[in-house]
């Protein structure tokens, strides 16, 4: 069998029917070609009938896998393609996109992950580029009230690359999950998705992998996406519980730093 091009996932939990139609068109009126695989974590297959008229493989885990054992759900049958693309069920593709990225990635065999610009919904920029996070870091990004001093919102415009910008091309540390499109060989070798965390920094150990086989992690910012952010660990208590976590887990794997 010839292999495909470009997959992709999409993990959903009990997401609201309309918002994943429309990340699932947005990906497939431009890029039809696309083998997408949508990974339901819900307690039930209540989405299944929203979506049947479109051309996708559905999958239903039976129960809540979590964000990164759900895409590996996907990777692991998509092993045939030569670019696989993580994305959100919350993501709005813009129409030149996956295009872009994949004449990008033909050009730079170098490359492991691309991420594009991604947008709010008013088109201002989601400053999601990192550099490595410290505990400082992660507590002022969390924690910290809007009346931070200058001192700590000058600490936390570095952690997000504000001082790198994002009008031009340059290699992260630290890449979102909301959007990643992937070398699937690179993917492979570096084991997809660390199984162990739940939710919240699968995204950021996965790009040290990467790096660690020796390929790029860049951000290209001449492909756009929008994302209909809903930032759950700043709402609810258990998500907190769990960004905490996770966050334990990949400062155990990498090693601690506080500031």
């Amino acid at each position: 069998m010839a292999s495909i091009k470009c997959t992709a996932s999409i993990v959903v939990y009990n997401n609201p029917p309309d918002m994943i139609r429309k990340a699932i068109e947005s990906l497939l009126l431009y890029s039809s070609d696309v083998k997408l695989q949508v990974v339901d974590n819900s307690p039930t297959q209540a989405i299944k009938s929203s979506l049947i008229d479109l051309p996708i493989i559905y999958n239903f885990s039976g129960c809540n896998l979590g964000y990164g054992r759900g895409h590996n759900k996907a990777i692991n049958e998509c092993s045939d393609s030569k670019y696989h693309v993580v994305i959100n069920p919350d993501i709005v593709i813009a129409p030149t996109t996956m295009h872009t990225l994949t004449t990008f990635m033909d050009e730079n065999p170098d490359i492991g992950i691309v991420c594009p610009k991604v947008l709010n919904a008013d088109g201002t920029i989601q400053h999601l580029n990192k550099r490595y996070p410290t505990i400082l870091d992660l507590f002022v990004r969390r924690f910290m009230p809007n009346f931070m001093d200058p001192f700590m919102v000058r600490r936390l415009d570095r952690y997000e690359m504000k001082d790198k910008g994002y009008d031009t091309e340059y290699d992260v540390e630290s890449m979102t999950g909301a959007f990643m499109f992937c070398r699937m060989d690179v993917l492979k070798k570096a084991g997809g998705f660390d199984p162990r965390y739940f939710l919240y920094f699968e995204d950021f150990d996965l790009s040290r992998k990467v790096k660690e086989l020796g390929y790029r992690t860049v951000y290209y910012p001449y492909a756009t996406v929008t994302h209909f952010w809903e930032r759950a660990a700043h709402k609810k208590l258990r998500m907190t519980y769990v960004f905490i976590v996770n966050m334990f887990r990949y400062f155990n794997k990498w090693g601690w730093k506080l500031y």
